[in-house]
């Protein structure tokens, strides 16, 4: 499969000579240095996108980014808060409550300090920039493997405009926008735009009469208002609005079934419910969740830009306001057929955040400088609670062990499966002093709905900037490019323990010393069946974190003829450290993590030829990662620590040529090595890692896409797209030692469609994307109280629609 994605482009170079006239590629003008410039005069590898040229890829969020650059991916795990952007193989990987993107992800200039909140539609978006490396200068902190930065339309005071969008396919895809553009006299105008998307899920589960997960409904609304105050200042006001009410994110599938699958097999029988195991499970996408999982998000925010154009210098305020809510609601916690955990866990996120900043000329240095601040509270709470088997399964798991610990080998220790007995069960119980009569142990509440524990998470953060960034143009065709940043981060907060349910048959057993000694508390601590497994009861804590780093950018660039420029680019970047809000950070005595460091090396060039109708862009990147933060899971909770070093290194090659004015094609390959090169600080149940290619980072990957289009009249045209993504083989997660990795794919779009270009334009497209059906595993874990099984998350399926577009 791997020459046929290459195929799709290379075909057609070898017949560039067929084709005598054809239009100049269009120029793309980018703000990547925070000053308007052409994409190939900047030395940094990016990727940047129109509306336009989005809509043409099938680009309707963030997640579709993977399909569009090889160097890029993105995956959501069992929540959104869970949602991972990587870049050249490096991102975020967990869950962490305070762990940020090592993508910094900035819509309207405006940071986003956690990659869920970038997971919304792309709700009257005008340009998309991906920033390749770390981008410690200009977009200060959490920059270590790129920036996406994202830009809402401008509105228009001189027409009045109309654009809108429908969308169906299967799945009952359901997808709506509209956008109005209404000028308020000469200097000021507002557009209003919306969106509605909705489709079932991709997995289903039969438990629940075929009710699906990981479903999509979501609506979005944008307000914006344009207000030239003079001829030198400008106002933008940007509200944005947005809400999600879907089964997001629980759904995965059994894709390793271990040696506890036939009594989770028996307690689900209990229930009249079937267990969905590897391969079975993974080929029919069929999930075993068995609750009515939710997860509720909104995101409501005011961007407020003000541009002042003096006659010596650009002035411009960013003003950035935010709420950020997220629930999830009664999900299935033990991921599999018996009722066994649900988990509840509502966050809030409250941000604000200012940057001035200031652009000059002075002889020939161009100079950007600014200050930034920004203020953040984060709040949360974790609430389990007991389920049907919540108790029996507890007990069950507690005489297994009691078993062994007897002397019983796997193949003969008695079944102690409550609420059924056996003779050899009730006997062994009398030898560990259990009552000979009895019918579970009490470690677990018996009845559905109690609430098992309750954690409560806080902290408050701050972060302030002053950085410079200046640009100088020699008259022999050198640049010369350098900027300083200095940040100051301080974090406050901790953790809570609202409630822990008491067993005191697991207090007995945690003080007779039989599983050994807990890290802190004593007899009078309240213990359940989460001690029993070691997941110990762990004190409230309060800790404080603070750092101060400067990180810089160092660019030298040649300009060789008009068309031809080569760069050597020095970048450090950083991803601040926080409090370690996990339930047994004070046990472990990891209450905070520090800062992450990257620097990086990139040598590029950025080419156009045959008369600006073809261009090729070459990147060889090394970039070095030290004092590594891993988000890790033990069975029941995220938690960071830092670990040690990491590399990304390789090279990106892009293509792309417009051979006559109806046909263009493009190519990108990314060669990469991307792997933890030294973990040695790091947890013995993570040393596996050491020397492993980091998630999601193949060795080599590809994208190739040709576009044609053919007109049928002076007011009507045809046009197509193909497009072929290939990954090669590569690890899905971290977490485990003996995972399997996942082999290579390749992923194949097309579309047809019809465009009208009278008076009103219309547009009649059919699409389908990963038109192959192919399926692959995003994210591989361990699935909780399922000793040696482990699940996995899957990609989207084939999916086929029809859209028809429309603008006045």
């Amino acid at each position: 499969m791997r020459f046929s994605v290459l195929s799709v482009v290379g075909m057609m170079l070898a017949f560039t000579s067929s084709w005598a006239t054809a239009t100049q590629l269009e120029e793309v003008v980018v703000t990547a240095q925070k000053r308007s410039q052409s994409a190939q005069d900047v030395p940094i590898a990016i990727t940047a996108m129109s509306a336009d040229s989005m809509r043409e890829a099938g680009v309707f969020d963030v997640s579709d980014l993977t399909d569009v650059n090889p160097s890029i991916s993105f995956d959501t795990g069992q929540s959104s808060q869970n949602s991972s952007l990587k870049i050249r193989g490096i991102g975020t990987v967990g869950n962490g409550r305070t762990f940020e993107g090592a993508v910094g992800v900035f819509i309207d200039g405006v940071y986003r300090s956690r990659s869920a909140m970038a997971l919304q539609d792309m709700n009257d978006i005008a340009g998309l920039e991906l920033l390749r490396g770390p981008q410690g200068t200009l977009f200060g902190k959490n920059t270590v493997a790129g920036a996406l930065s994202l830009t809402s339309s401008k509105p228009d005071s001189e027409a009045f405009g109309i654009s809108a969008e429908m969308l169906s396919g299967n799945f009952d895809k359901r997808y709506a926008t509209a956008a109005v553009n209404m000028p308020l006299g000469d200097r000021s105008a507002v557009r209003v735009s919306v969106v509605s998307n909705r489709q079932d899920g991709f997995l289903h589960s039969r438990q629940q009469g075929n009710r699906t997960y990981n479903q999509t409904d979501r609506i979005s609304g944008k307000v914006q208002w344009l207000f030239d105050v003079t001829d030198t200042l400008e106002s933008w006001l940007i509200l944005d609005y947005s809400k999600s009410d879907a089964g997001c994110c629980w759904g995965s599938v059994q894709v390793v079934s271990g040696p506890l699958t036939q009594d989770l097999k028996y307690y689900a029988g209990l229930r009249g419910l079937e267990f969905y195991t590897a391969d079975y499970a993974e080929d029919r996408r069929l999930t075993n969740n068995n609750a009515d999982s939710e997860e509720l998000r909104e995101d409501i925010g005011l961007t407020w830009k003000l541009d002042w154009a003096l006659e010596s210098m650009d002035i411009r305020a960013v003003t950035g306001v935010r709420r950020f809510t997220d629930e999830q609601v009664r999900g299935d916690a033990d991921f599999g057929p018996a009722h066994i955990l649900t988990l509840s866990e509502p966050a809030e996120i409250d941000f604000w955040s200012q940057e001035v900043n200031v652009s000059t000329q002075w002889g020939a240095v161009d100079i950007v400088a600014g200050i930034y601040y920004s203020e953040e509270t984060f709040e949360s709470n974790r609430i389990f609670e007991s389920d049907t088997d919540s108790n029996n399964y507890a007990s069950f798991l507690v005489t297994r062990a009691a078993a062994q610990m007897a002397g019983y080998s796997g193949s003969t220790a008695p079944v102690c499966r409550p609420p059924g007995m056996t003779l050899g069960c009730t006997a062994l119980f009398a030898t560990i002093g259990g009552p000979v009569g009895f019918t579970s142990f009490d470690l677990f509440p018996a009845e559905r709905g109690v609430k098992i524990i309750e954690d409560h998470y806080y902290q408050d953060s701050t972060s302030a900037a002053i950085f410079i960034h200046t640009q100088t143009d020699f008259e022999n065709g050198f640049t010369l490019v350098a900027g300083l940043r200095y940040s100051e981060d301080r974090k406050q907060g901790g953790y809570d323990q609202v409630y822990w349910y008491n067993s005191e048959l697991a207090q007995a057993i945690i003080a007779s010393g039989l599983i050994g000694d807990p890290p802190s508390g004593d007899a009078s601590t309240p213990r359940n069946a989460l001690d029993l497994n070691t997941i110990y009861n762990s004190p409230s804590f309060y800790d404080e974190y603070e750092s101060s780093v400067v990180t810089s950018t160092l660019s030298g660039q040649y300009r060789f003829t008009d068309d031809i420029m080569g760069y050597l680019t020095f970048s450090k970047g950083y991803k601040a450290g926080a409090v370690n809000l996990f339930q047994e950070a004070a046990n472990l005595n990891n209450t905070t993590y520090e800062p992450e460091y990257a620097r990086s090396w990139e040598l590029g060039l950025k080419t156009r030829y045959w008369d600006s109708r073809a261009q090729t862009n070459i990147a060889l990147f090394d970039t070095q990662y030290e004092n590594l933060q891993i988000n890790f899971f033990n069975g029941f909770n995220f938690f960071t620590q830092n670990t040690g070093e990491a590399l990304s290194r390789g090279i990106e090659l892009e293509n792309t040529v417009q051979f006559t004015e109806s046909l263009r094609a493009e190519l990108s390959i990314t060669w990469l090595k991307a792997e933890f090169s030294d973990l040695g600080n790091a947890p013995e149940a993570v040393r596996h890692l050491d020397g492993r290619q980091t998630p999601r980072a193949p060795d080599l990957s590809a994208v190739a896409a040709a576009t044609y289009s053919r007109p049928l009249s002076a007011n009507a045209g045809l046009y197509g797209r193909v497009a072929a993504s290939y990954s090669g083989e590569h690890w899905a997660s971290p977490d485990t030692p003996d995972e399997p990795t996942q082999g290579p794919y390749t992923l194949w779009d097309a579309a047809l469609g019809f465009q009208y270009y009278g008076g009103t334009e219309w547009d009649v497209s059919l699409f389908c994307k990963n038109c192959l059906n192919q399926t692959y595993r995003t994210i591989y874990f361990a699935a909780p109280v399922q000793e040696g099984s482990y699940n996995a998350y899957l990609n989207e399926p084939r999916q086929i629609g029809l859209s028809i577009k429309t603008r006045l």
